[in-house]
């Protein structure tokens, strides 16, 4: 089986900020779950997928709640400025327990936000997974992150067709609520709102600051890779900014022998195209 046709049977795995892209008022929630499957299947997409939806739990009704938790969607509680943080710790933590074949999906309008889209962009170099994203005002068109398609996330919501709900049963075990503050976990919404509204919940989040930086897992990564076999004899493309990387004065402009010497170096020896992008009537 290739690789496209494993990861199109092989789980799903989706992370929704839902402040960014948030349920719309009067949409039935049990809804959500079902509408990203059709989508999925539209696309030849049949793996079993899991949801989790991170925000203020505070600040979302208990129909919502409860109508997501109907359908198998897991619920985090974090503080609003730690939603992008917390999600993509757990994004990360997630692909080091599941290796491909595997799809991603992230359900934000933070994924262009440079940190977040270079780490990601890194880790996917490493080691390729099926990526979808959704947004909800934020075009994803200027990404330089590579992903299999996108979607507005209120249109996704809309997939076509007559509602379709997850039926009574349908799912192998009832859905999670998470309290990210405190490390705390239950299958009740009762349960969990009762600890929302504990005494220890309070503390923890009154003492606890939010935890707003992204940990950037490739920062430490080395930049020029050595070659490894499946990679050494490949073609290499190199596109050049020349207004970002100029020439410098009184430089041989005959660049691409030293390009391919630092390839060479690195043991990559396959064919060099490079392409030079500027505006070229001001270039002598």
């Amino acid at each position: 089986m290739s690789g496209n046709a494993a990861a199109k049977t092989a789980k799903i795995e989706m992370w929704w900020d839902m402040k960014d892209c948030p349920i719309p008022e009067g949409y039935d929630a049990r809804r959500v779950r079902p509408r990203i499957e059709r989508a999925f299947n539209k696309l030849g997409y049949t793996g079993p997928v899991s949801i989790t939806a991170y925000g203020d739990q505070n600040q979302t009704p208990c129909h919502v709640l409860r109508g997501l938790s109907s359908t198998g969607v897991a619920v985090a509680h974090t503080k609003s400025d730690s939603t992008r943080s917390v999600m993509y710790q757990d994004m990360v933590e997630w692909r080091g327990q599941n290796p491909p074949p595997a799809t991603m999906m992230i359900i934000s309008d933070q994924v262009e936000l440079g940190e977040f889209s270079w780490d990601l962009a890194r880790l996917q170099q490493r080691t390729r997974y099926h990526l979808f994203l959704a947004y909800s005002i934020k075009s994803c068109k200027e990404l330089f992150l590579l992903y299999k398609a996108n979607w507005r996330w209120e249109q996704l919501l809309e997939e076509g067709g007559a509602p379709l709900l997850v039926a009574a049963g349908g799912l192998s075990s009832a859905a999670m609520f998470y309290c990210k503050s405190c490390n705390f976990d239950c299958q009740s919404l009762k349960t969990s709102r009762n600890h929302f509204s504990s005494y220890k919940h309070g503390l923890e989040e009154a003492i606890k600051p939010p935890d707003t930086q992204l940990l950037c897992v490739t920062k430490t990564w080395a930049r020029n890779y050595p070659a490894t076999p499946e990679h050494a004899t490949a073609k290499i493309l190199v596109l050049w900014n020349v207004n970002d990387c100029p020439i410098p004065e009184g430089y041989d402009a005959r660049v691409r022998p030293s390009i391919e010497r630092a390839f060479k170096e690195l043991g990559y020896s396959g064919p060099v195209s490079i392409t030079a992008y500027a505006n070229q009537k001001t270039n002598p």
